[in-house]
């Protein structure tokens, strides 16, 4: 897939079933209530995926459910460590690559 939107008020990543078999993400062994955006609720499984953008790969989680369509969410941004400009939209770097804690004693 080379172009998925990014909603920065989704969680987790939400992916298609059939997409993450092809990349060959990971089944974590969970599952995870999400509330919909008409007030609904559902039951998704929780996977372990590697994703890549603007130069940086890492790990992240991405759900599944019945009609899943696939978005980037918040917890992918914080993982490969990018923001969304808001002016442009653009992914830009929130910190430096894999950098996920500054220690200063």
């Amino acid at each position: 897939m080379e172009r998925i939107q990014i909603d920065t008020s989704t969680f987790f990543t939400i992916l298609p079933r059939e997409v993450l078999f092809a990349i060959g993400a990971y089944p974590e062994g969970l599952k995870t209530r999400l509330e919909l955006q008409q007030g609904d609720s559902l039951e998704a499984q929780v996977y372990s995926v590697v994703i890549s953008a603007q130069g940086r790969e890492d790990v992240t989680l991405a759900v599944t459910f019945e009609g899943a369509q696939p978005i980037l969410g918040a917890k992918f941004l914080e993982d490969l460590g990018l923001k969304v400009d808001s002016d442009s939209g653009a992914l830009e770097p929130a910190r430096y690559r894999g950098f996920a804690y500054n220690y200063e004693p």
